[in-house]
């Protein structure tokens, strides 16, 4: 990672872990593993290619590897990896779909407000997000 540290990283559910219930978190969160239940806060999602997960997810952005049912609200991008596999709905403003994932279900494509009282726009750099997130090992 060149220099940056993982302190973005907000936390990790690896392979092994099987976690049902209610997650918030400030920055970025990775699930290699089996969840079930609500996604209520934070900036990047990262659903691993052995993640399971059956949730309601409300996110900034999220990149998807693995396997997602529910429904997903990203406010900035929903990212589906050629390993992804999808159903239920997605809302979001932007959705990049590559080449040998699968959605079957609802789409809606629209400019989403952050939920909260906050109008300042803070700047993305997905490259740069997308390393960070993309090099855990």
């Amino acid at each position: 990672m060149k220099g940056e540290t993982t302190g973005d990283l907000s936390g990790f559910l690896d392979r092994d872990i099987d976690l049902t219930g209610e997650l918030g978190f400030k920055e970025t969160l990775r699930i290699d593993g089996k969840f079930q239940g609500n996604v209520r806060t934070g900036k990047c999602l990262v659903i691993g290619e052995t993640a399971e997960v059956n949730a309601e997810i409300d996110v900034d952005q999220i990149f998807v590897s693995g396997h997602v049912q529910g429904k997903i609200r990203a406010r900035e991008r929903v990212e589906l990896h050629r390993t992804a596999r999808v159903e239920g709905e997605i809302h979001t403003k932007a959705l990049i779909i590559e080449e040998g994932a699968q959605f079957e279900g609802q789409c809606s494509m629209q400019a989403m407000s952050k939920s909260s009282s906050s109008t300042e726009s803070r700047p993305v750099n997905i490259q740069q997000e997308k390393a960070k997130v993309f090099e855990i090992k």
